[in-house]
């Protein structure tokens, strides 16, 4: 889920997924842990038994597209920070907010795990400006989002009742035209 509980346990799946990550592991395991944890834990927690498969999957389908997201965003955050293999650290001392809101809006790679790689290196994360281009997106879309009208329309009649849920088509009246805000009697 991408609230609630779901949405701590995605970001502990995803937490545990990055450190197998760090570890060499390239392609999805931690789907491979729930036979353990069924083996361990299932005594206690019956319901991990009788869900298995369901776990199972659910977590392979969310390795799978994480590891995605994980591949193209440290791709993305290592060019970023100047990260080299040969020497070992970044060669920049603050990841841009722009950068950082556009790993976690474009390719979906979450600000706490920017900031994770980025204290690793020793690089410190803009969050203001990371706020600042969340909040100038917020507003983009609530612009977007309004409907507006130039011009008042004048008409007083009832409105129109759904009737979708009850039938597949449905016999009405039209009784009001307008072209460019202005009433007119015929398109």
């Amino acid at each position: 889920s991408n609230e609630g509980r779901g949405y701590v346990q995605r970001r502990i799946i995803r937490r545990a997924i990055r450190h197998g990550y760090k570890l060499g592991q390239k392609t999805p395991f931690f789907h491979k842990l729930v036979k353990d944890l069924v083996a361990v834990m299932g005594d206690a927690y019956p319901h991990l038994a009788s869900q298995e498969k369901r776990i199972t999957e659910v977590l392979r389908v969310e390795e799978e597209r994480f590891f995605e997201t994980l591949a193209t965003g440290m791709q993305i955050l290592d060019e970023a920070l100047g990260l080299d293999s040969t020497k070992g650290s970044a060669t920049v001392k603050l990841l841009p907010g722009d950068v950082a809101f556009k790993l976690h809006d474009t390719y979906g790679f979450p600000l706490d795990l920017s900031a994770d790689v980025c204290r690793e290196n020793g690089v410190e994360v803009d969050e203001a400006g990371f706020n600042a281009a969340m909040e100038a997106q917020k507003a983009k879309g609530r612009a977007a989002g309004k409907f507006k009208m130039d011009r008042a329309l004048d008409y007083n009649a009832h409105g129109n009742a759904f009737m979708g849920y009850d039938h597949l088509t449905f016999g009405t009246n039209i009784v009001a035209l307008y072209a460019d805000g202005v009433a007119v009697d015929a398109l």
